[in-house]
């Protein structure tokens, strides 16, 4: 259930859930079965200027909670409209929206850049790690208020991507093994492909999701 609070550009949003167990997963970072979960969760919260998760103890009788319900129900109850177009009409009508979507999605996009040479996969990684929008316990805690800190389990510092990458000691021998030399943030983050194939290799054989 969501409750807007609408500003002249953003607007701030609050979550009420009384799945207890599913907000306690999605604090923990190596837990990749609620990935999509996780992801929707940073896409809202890049997209408003805050967005809160409230846990609330189930049939609390919110009124917002039952009006949601009650439109819920009549949505699905009313016609849908239906417009028959050929695959090749709809094929095109589908790229033309994606490829509007992507562009806006990517206002700062350069042909230049190693990170569209990349395949899906690594890209998400890298993406996350550039905008902090992320697993990591630091932007969880801090941005949507899940988990009890925002402190590394290694114990040393917050887990924010500068030190899950530079410094966390629970990961150095496999930091070592990546990057035998010294290699600085923005190479692993904006370097050629093969550094950020390093990265998102590192990300992956560490077992933490980001």
């Amino acid at each position: 259930m969501l409750h807007e609070n609408r500003e002249t550009t953003r607007s701030r949003v609050v979550i009420f859930s009384d799945a207890l167990s599913v907000l306690q997963s999605v604090q923990n970072p190596r837990n990749k079965e609620l990935n999509t979960l996780a992801s929707a969760l940073t896409n809202l919260q890049q997209s408003t200027e805050q967005t809160v998760i409230q846990w609330i103890p189930s049939h609390c009788n919110i009124q917002g909670n039952e009006e949601a319900d009650r439109l819920a129900k009549e949505g699905g109850q009313l016609p849908q409209d239906e417009q028959e177009v050929t695959y090749e009409e709809a094929k095109t009508i589908v790229k033309e929206k994606q490829k509007r979507r992507w562009l806006h999605q990517h206002p700062d996009y350069y042909k230049k850049d190693a990170y569209y040479l990349l395949p899906r996969d690594d890209q998400v990684v890298i993406v996350r790690l550039r905008t902090g929008h992320c697993r990591l316990k630091h932007h969880l805690y801090t941005k949507f208020h899940i988990g009890d800190s925002a402190s590394c389990p290694c114990g040393t510092s917050p887990m924010t991507v500068q030190h899950f990458l530079q410094d966390c000691p629970t990961h150095q021998n496999l930091r070592a093994e990546t990057w035998p030399a010294d290699t600085q943030m923005r190479d692993k983050l904006y370097g050629p492909m093969e550094s950020l194939r390093r990265t998102a290799a590192f990300i992956r054989a560490s077992g933490v999701a980001v």
